[in-house]
């Protein structure tokens, strides 16, 4: 599983993300930012491999069953959570009574959690140029930031 985040897509950029996502071999959660300060994301989705082709899924949901459930997405008709081999894993949707407190739950602890945190931690992460190669990617450690 990767993780990525960016600006809003077009179409050119989404191919790149599935692009990524081939060259990864991985399947990949998306994070848009409408602008780069925003405290949370206005679209969440999710670059899956499936058997044919790999799939871009965007408009995904934040869902927790409980306080202490895990974070789950869910999006059409699937609900995708990361199992206990630390894969990608998909089963039905919970009932549809319990859909909107499962949200309201997940985007709490969403919210808690970017309040607890002390910044940005970018150490490890690259940077992948619009439209390049992960080839072309820079070390987040290499770029810097004036402004």
């Amino acid at each position: 599983m990767s993780f990525c985040t960016s600006g809003p897509r077009d179409f050119a950029d989404i191919v790149h993300l599935t692009q990524l996502a081939t060259q990864t071999r991985t399947d990949m959660l998306h994070l848009t930012f409408a602008e780069l300060d925003d405290p949370e994301p206005c679209l969440v989705s999710l670059v899956l491999h499936q058997p044919l082709c790999v799939e871009w899924m965007p408009g995904c949901q934040l869902y927790a069953a409980s306080e202490k459930a895990p974070v789950e997405l869910l999006q059409g008709e699937r609900r995708w959570c990361i199992d206990d081999r630390n894969q990608l894993v998909s089963d039905k949707l919970p009932p549809r009574h319990l859909l909107v407190r499962g949200e309201q739950i997940a985007w709490a602890r969403w919210r808690k959690a970017a309040a607890d945190m002390d910044g940005i931690e970018l150490t490890g992460n690259k940077f992948v140029p619009q439209g390049k190669p992960l080839a072309d990617a820079l070390p987040t450690e290499a770029i810097k930031v004036v402004g």
